[in-house]
């Protein structure tokens, strides 16, 4: 294999390593133990000196505790009250201002008014004889009187009340209630009267004249129901007209909302400052046991976090002072290898694994999402295709992570080629430079794999490896992380 696309580490010209600051980070995760266990030893020195401090100055005498105990009862009340207040102001305003944007009656020009408008009549039997200029000694009216003004008021009440607008308020988009804003009728709630008048305001004359017809058609129909209930009586329209009007009780309507609105804002906002104005009480040194609890668990935060944070970065640099490989291209990129297998963490190990340490090693790895054995067999399949064109057959895998996970990994592929009848055989050997058995079997091989780990391989010792196969003339297939 040509060596041209690598730089041997002793030339002066030697390209620095780049240090990746999230994978140098995520490998000193591997040491959890120690960064809770040096956080932990910190947490509790930190809080036991808060604690122990605080509780030999508690000097403070029970009435400052019941003073500050009374003003934060009051402060609290005051926060409760102003909170209220917002929230009850913040509703009001909502909801007028609700109202006056989606009412059709606020939306009319008060200046510029159309007013569609009827007055009627009732006529009972001898409302015209009767006089109703004189009254009897008791004050009372005559029937007829009092029977017209009856009638008069029960067809205001339903004119009021009892017609559905439903129709217009679907064809408006509005509820109903918008619609029945619009009509109002006029009488004499207080004396006897069998005149009244019905008035439909709205931004359009045709609107008001359209809901006006639909008001008359409804008292036309349901004129017999009435006088199943009130007697015999004349219901007549004594004059009709429509009109663009100046409507000055509309106007003081529409002015009373907007400032009723405006005082609401005001208000709102007085609550609010006056809030954000609270000063909170400070509770004296030492007032209780619970302060001085709650301040050691403070402490005791801070304390983890800065052992952990102290054992992240002594660990960072330990790595970086030892070299560790970070990343599993590294030395890929700087002699021109190609990358054959990443195995899932802890490929090769049998000491039992936590959670935590299964979930960290997830982190750290870049290996595909499949089993060892899956591993091993795409492997194997990787190693052949490499080997069909210079008819290679005994792979030497070659590495520092030690003789015995290097032979254990060998027996493994060995074992998977048998299963699958392939004709590559794998062999290892480690110590190239110190071990002459190492240097014979680097001899008899066909190739070699280069197997190493990431975090826990040392940089500089896999590039000596990897110079002494490339010295060596040995086809180098590829790298293995393990």
């Amino acid at each position: 294999m040509s060596n041209q696309n690598y730089t041997n580490r002793n030339h002066p010209g030697t390209k620095l390593r780049e240090v990746s600051l999230p994978r140098l980070l995520l490998l000193t995760f591997r040491y959890w133990r120690s960064m809770l266990l040096v956080g932990l030893i910190l947490a509790l020195g930190l809080a036991g000196m808060k604690v122990l401090r605080e509780y030999k100055n508690r000097s403070v005498s029970n009435v400052a505790h019941e003073e500050y105990l009374a003003q934060m009862e009051i402060y609290q009340a005051s926060v409760q009250a102003y909170t209220n207040a917002i929230e009850r102001f913040q509703t009001k305003i909502d909801a007028k201002q609700n109202y006056f944007n989606e009412s059709l009656l606020m939306q009319i020009d008060p200046h510029q008014e159309c007013v569609s408008a009827v007055s009627m009549v009732v006529r009972t039997p001898g409302l015209e004889s009767a006089d109703e200029a004189k009254s009897d000694a008791a004050g009372s009216q005559s029937a007829s009187v009092v029977n017209a003004s009856n009638v008069a008021h029960a067809y205001s009440d339903y004119v009021r009340s009892g017609i559905s607008y439903a129709q217009f308020a679907e064809e408006l988009g509005v509820p109903e209630q918008s619609v029945r804003e619009l009509v109002q009728v006029l009488a004499d709630e207080y004396h006897f009267s069998s005149v009244f008048q019905i008035q439909v305001r709205s931004m359009d004359l045709e609107l008001s004249g359209r809901i006006m017809d639909y008001i008359l058609s409804q008292i036309e129909e349901n004129k017999d129901a009435f006088h199943d209930t009130l007697g015999e009586y004349e219901l007549n329209v004594v004059s009709r007209n429509e009109e663009t009007a100046v409507d000055t009780l509309l106007l003081q309507q529409q002015t009373e909302l907007q400032n009723s609105i405006a005082t609401l804002q005001k208000n709102l906002q007085t609550s609010q400052t006056s809030l954000k104005e609270l000063i909170k009480p400070s509770e004296a040194t030492g007032a209780s046991m619970k302060t001085i609890i709650k301040h050691g668990i403070k402490y005791g935060v801070v304390g983890m976090a800065g052992g952990i944070f102290l054992m992240i970065l002594l660990y960072a640099i330990r790595i970086l002072m030892k070299g560790k490989i970070l990343t599993d291209d590294e030395l890929n990129v700087a002699y021109g290898l190609r990358n054959i297998m990443t195995y899932p963490a802890g490929a090769g190990r049998k000491e039992s694994r936590s959670p935590i340490d299964r979930l960290v090693n997830r982190l750290v790895n870049d290996a595909p999402d499949m089993t060892i054995s899956a591993a091993n067999d795409v492997m194997i399949a990787k190693v052949e295709n490499l080997s069909l064109a210079s008819d290679i057959r005994k792979i030497l895998l070659v590495g520092t992570v030690g003789e015995t996970r290097l032979e254990s990994f060998a027996n493994t592929l060995n074992k998977r080629a048998g299963n699958v009848d392939s004709e590559i055989t794998f062999e290892a050997s480690s110590d190239l430079d110190t071990n002459a058995a190492a240097v014979r079997r680097l001899r008899s091989a066909d190739a070699c794999v280069v197997v190493e780990e990431v975090g826990e391989t040392s940089y500089r010792d896999a590039a000596e490896v990897i110079e002494l196969l490339l010295a060596s003339g040995k086809p180098v297939l590829g790298t293995v992380y393990l």
